[in-house]
């Protein structure tokens, strides 16, 4: 289960940048703009779910469309979330 989630979810791996002193901030924070590279990879994974399930809403029997569209709308929250957080790390300072 740990792997399917690393698979799918990269900020397990990044660091509190809010909280410490100066130097120990400025060092999560350049770790984290280093991992934010892989962060690519992950918005294409979402973005592959999101397009299987609307997809898979055209063929689906009736009954399992709401379950299909609440996992699409968890997919789209969390490709928005990765988008805007890669934005943020490709910004200069």
């Amino acid at each position: 289960m740990k792997r399917l989630i690393a698979y799918f979810w990269p900020f397990g791996s990044y660091r509190d940048a809010d909280h410490g002193s100066m130097m120990e901030r400025a060092a999560a924070l350049r770790h984290n703009r280093q991992l934010s590279g892989s962060l690519p990879v992950y918005i294409n994974r979402w973005a592959i779910c999101a397009a299987v399930e609307l997809m898979l809403l055209q063929v689906v029997p009736r009954a399992l469309m709401p379950v299909i569209a609440v996992l699409l709308t968890i997919s789209v929250c969390a490709l928005v979330h990765m988008i805007r957080v890669w934005l943020f790390f490709r910004r200069r300072f």
